[in-house]
Order: structure tokens, then sequence, then C-alpha cells
């Protein structure tokens, strides 16, 4: 099979971006190790299905920003041309802590005005749309945010109710509605990563390799995870390739 042909590397970004992605990276590894830790000593003697699900979903979004950093970080430093799309999600999630917004915007004021990454798409007549497997994956993990909204807001807050009956209603839609802010990068990963294939985005790619890992580490979607890990190489894209080294810079 003849290769297909990969564009050059985008030109260099500054170094303080590279800097400041170091740095993000090994805030979400150490909140990722964070609530790892909360998952293993949580306590599961009453509830266990209830309790662990809840932990376990807040813990894949954890690996899902951990990911997404590692991912802009790599994109950057090696100069492909996807990263600029992955690395303005991944500096997104910094502004939902508040304290991140002005950083955010230096980053995506860097990446979308002193930064030419190139071409948008390596889809060709070699490549002319991603493999259905996959794209069907990233639309059913995206979907599945309904059965989330479902467990959080309507069995999660009935079941909490009739545990303590005399507590306010507002006060477990609060703690329901934190979950979900805390669950928010796993849907807003596989979103992305549908709607970056059905366009035909190489960024659609890179999400939908970290969708797959996330598939994954969920250990339900485990079988799922590993044979769209198999589509996508056995896809040969070229935004999944190593660059070819002597591209023109």
């Amino acid at each position: 099979m003849i290769a297909a042909a990969q564009p050059g590397k985008a030109t260099k970004p500054s170094r303080w971006l590279i800097v400041a992605f170091v740095v993000s990276t090994l805030f979400a590894m150490n909140w990722a190790a964070l609530w790892t830790l909360g998952v293993i000593t949580s306590d599961y003697s009453s509830h266990f299905i209830e309790n662990f699900t809840l932990n376990a979903v807040v813990w894949v979004a954890t690996l899902a920003v951990l990911l997404l950093q590692c991912a802009a970080l790599v994109g950057l430093y090696t100069r492909r041309h996807w990263a600029r799309t992955v690395a303005t999600v991944a500096s997104g999630f910094w502004a939902l802590t508040i304290g991140g917004i002005p950083f955010s915007a230096l980053v995506w004021w860097s990446l979308h005005k002193r930064w030419e990454p190139g071409v948008d798409s390596t889809f060709t007549r070699d490549h002319p749309s991603a493999p259905p497997y996959v794209v069907g994956l990233t639309a059913v993990g995206t979907a599945l945010v309904l059965v989330w909204l479902w467990f959080l807001y309507i069995y999660l807050v009935g079941l909490l109710q009739q545990l303590n009956p005399s507590a306010p209603v507002s006060g477990w839609y609060w703690t329901t509605t934190l979950a979900l802010f805390f669950s928010l990068p796993i849907w807003v990963v596989q979103g992305l990563a549908f709607i970056g294939l059905l366009q035909k985005y190489d960024w659609g790619a890179i999400l939908a390799v970290i969708t797959c890992l996330l598939w994954i580490m969920s250990i339900i979607g485990l079988p799922f995870g590993i044979a769209g890990l198999f589509v996508l190489w056995r896809w040969q894209h070229p935004a999944l390739r190593p660059q070819v080294s002597g591209a023109p810079a």
C-alpha cells in the first residue's frame, strides 16, 4: 500500500505556548490522580452502583481533560496542523476554573492570530470519509449524555429524596448539576469528535482516538474502544501517523 502524502509542518509555535500546555498537562495529571484516589477510597457500603457510577463518570472526565492537554502539547511540539483546534478545546476547559479565563483568552489569541497551522484537513480520495464504526461510536457516546441526564436529574434526585425526605429538593439539584459540570469533558470530546469526523477535519480523527481511549477506560466500553482503535489503525489516515521526517517547514 502506498502511504498517502502528509502535509508539511505548521509554523513553530511560541515557546511560552508550549510551556503553558506543559503546565496544564501537569495540573490535569494531578487532578486525574486525585480523582483516582477518590474513586478507590470512597465508601461504597451503601448504594454501590449509584455511588460508583457517579465517581467513575467524573473520573473518566478527568482523563478526558488529561488526554486533551497531552494531545495539544504533542501536536504543538511536533507542529501538527490539527493542534490548533485540539489546543483551543483543551485550553477552553481552563476557562471553567474562572481563574483560567485570561490564560484561555491569551492562548486562543496566540493560536488563531500568531500561529499558522497550514491545512485543516487531509481527507483525500484515499481517505474520503471516516470509518462508519468510529463515527457511530462517537455518536453513541455523545447520545449517552441523555442517559446521564436521566440518571442525575430523575433517578438520583428521586433516590436522594427518598433517603432524605426532609431535605429541600433544590439542594439535590445543585448537587447533580455539579456532577454534570465535572462530567462535561466526556460529552464535549465525543460530540466534537463526531462533528469533526462528519465534516472531515483532521482534529476529528484525533478526538476520535481520545474517545476510544475513554471508552476503554470506562471498563464497560472496553471492547468497543479497542475495536475503535483497531479500525482507526486500519484506516491509516495521515493525521494519525507520525510526521514524515524531512517534510517542508
